[in-house]
């Protein structure tokens, strides 16, 4: 069960990053990834020099209608994030794309992912009027059946995407999430 005082708070522009939320988003990515996290970055460890430029990356593109950063907060602690992108190309404008969810490793078991993304349908729906999410897993790590508990449902594989090292490939898993009014209700 997530804390009591779990909070959201989303980004539309750069300028609502400050430089210490900054620093928290890229030490959460740091820390995700080097723990083995599927956040991104395939070839930990990582640091500084890897994240901070990945995050300014996200952070130069955001826009209320195409690419949203919502974090989750523990009071001022950031403990969560993902990214919210849609495309603008006319036939595909309804749906939306997750990226980088992501929560804090000392954090997990806490219930602050399945928060996470419950807020982020609500985001999607609500504030940027989308019908659908999908995303991409990595296989191997358990992910297809916790998005499967939150009612997404595998759409494909690509076997062996997503090469991690010599004779490491994984399956890239395809996942879907319309977004219906009962949806977000569900808990």
């Amino acid at each position: 069960m997530p804390s009591e005082s779990l909070s959201f708070a989303q980004a539309t522009t750069a300028q609502d990053i400050d430089p210490e939320r900054r620093q928290a988003l890229i030490d959460c990515w740091i820390d995700v990834s080097n723990a083995g996290g599927a956040a991104g970055f395939p070839f930990p460890p990582i640091d500084q020099r890897d994240a901070a430029p990945a995050l300014d990356a996200i952070l130069d593109v955001l826009s209320p209608r195409t690419c949203r950063l919502l974090m989750a907060l523990d009071g001022d602690d950031l403990v969560g994030w993902l990214n919210i992108r849609r495309d603008t190309f006319a036939l595909i404008t309804h749906w939306g794309t997750l990226h980088h969810v992501q929560t804090r490793t000392d954090r997990r078991g806490q219930g602050i992912g399945i928060a996470l993304m419950k807020e982020a349908h609500t985001v999607a729906r609500e504030a940027m009027g989308l019908e659908q999410l999908h995303l991409a897993a990595r296989a191997g790590v358990g992910l297809e059946t916790f998005y499967g508990r939150l009612g997404w449902k595998e759409i494909g594989r690509w076997p062996g995407a997503l090469r991690l090292g010599p004779g490491e490939d994984r399956d890239e898993i395809l996942m879907f999430l319309e977004l219906k009014a009962e949806e977000m209700t569900r808990s």
